[in-house]
């Protein structure tokens, strides 16, 4: 499942071309534009809750080490902080991925993925279908044509840092 978190039309447009790399990640699901965040909230949670075990999960937004969304932060921008989609994860997710990619930039080694990680395993350690799932992210500025791997790929992508996840 390949979920597009942004309201911005060049990345969702980028996600649907050919030469994205999203087919490989299966169904295609942008969350509706122009929904407010409570809205698209809903809808991630929807879409969360119908991954299937052993289904690849890929989430493409702007970001930075500490939430992803749309690239500013204005009233009617969405934004996800690691915290939230951590509890997202938690509580809507309901059987085991393959494997997550947050698609998104970042700065730092600590990036999201490993801090949506680590809140996991402090916040809801009986979250037991996410118990050694492996979330890749990236720890640099990512550029949007650039093709998302597939999830066979990604342990040999040097661009992206696995964390499993242990509960």
């Amino acid at each position: 499942m390949f979920i597009v978190a942004t309201q911005d039309p060049k990345t969702r447009g980028q996600s649907e071309a050919p030469e994205s790399g999203a087919d490989a990640w299966g169904a295609l699901l942008p969350i509706d534009a122009g929904l407010t965040q409570a809205e698209a909230d809903r809808q991630l949670a929807t879409y969360l809750a119908g991954v299937q075990a052993g289904e690849p999960l890929c989430i493409r937004a702007h970001g930075n080490d500490e939430e992803i969304g749309d690239a500013e932060a204005g009233a009617k921008d969405w934004g996800w902080t690691y915290k939230k989609l951590a509890r997202m994860l938690a509580t809507h997710l309901t059987a085991t991925p393959s494997v997550v990619l947050i698609r998104s930039c970042a700065e730092e080694v600590t990036n999201f993925p490993t801090q949506m990680a680590v809140r996991l395993e402090s916040n809801w350690p009986g979250a037991n279908h996410l118990d050694g799932v492996v979330i890749y992210g990236y720890n640099t500025s990512v550029n949007i044509s650039t093709p998302i791997p597939t999830p066979q790929q990604l342990t040999k992508n040097v661009q992206v840092q696995p964390v499993i996840v242990s509960l």
